[in-house]
């Protein structure tokens, strides 16, 4: 290499240092959903730390009436996150988690713990700080955040659960 102008004689000697690729989120992306799946499918979360547990969906929940679900709200969670899919693959239960952050107002990397996925799904019909608004999503240190209404309220209007299907059918570009 040279000193001065950096070229590279051999472009392969670089891999080592970008193993994982590099990649360039902007800071803010909401509304177009064929960028956001171009994110998606590029997201690689660090595995430096080890201690980090890799998950493909993280729900993370702000809201009291998602604190416990009904057995009937219960069963429309699971009905749902079973057809859920990621690059075009059915994403199995073992791979998404649960996160509750009842009661919180701001969103911080530490909600989610020790977890890192591509898609964090979140449920809240109230406003959070660092999260997107409602249907819309955008990168974070952690993963891709698509924000929706609470889950339990999701479920009792057949118009929220009609445009929360249809926008994790857009986000995630996964077939009707």
């Amino acid at each position: 290499m040279s000193e001065n102008r950096q070229f590279v004689e051999n472009p392969l000697h670089l891999t080592d240092i970008f193993s994982r690729g590099v990649y360039y989120f902007k800071d803010e992306m909401t509304g177009d959903s064929e960028k956001i799946a171009d994110e998606i499918s590029t997201v690689e979360n660090p595995q430096t730390e080890e201690e980090m547990i890799q998950l493909s969906i993280v729900n993370l929940f702000f809201d009291q009436c998602d604190a416990q679900f009904s057995a009937e709200v219960d069963l429309a969670y699971h009905k749902l996150m079973s057809v859920v899919k990621i690059n075009q693959e059915l994403v199995i239960p073992e791979d998404i988690e649960k996160v509750l952050a009842i009661g919180k107002t701001e969103y911080s990397a530490e909600v989610l713990g020790d977890f890192l996925s591509p898609v964090i799904f979140v449920w809240s019909d109230q406003e959070i700080i660092g999260i997107p608004s409602l249907y819309s999503a955008k990168p974070t240190e952690k993963g891709v955040m698509i924000r929706f209404p609470s889950f339990s309220g999701m479920c009792q209007s057949k118009e929220q659960k009609m445009k929360v299907w249809q926008t994790m059918q857009s986000v995630l570009k996964f077939g009707k």
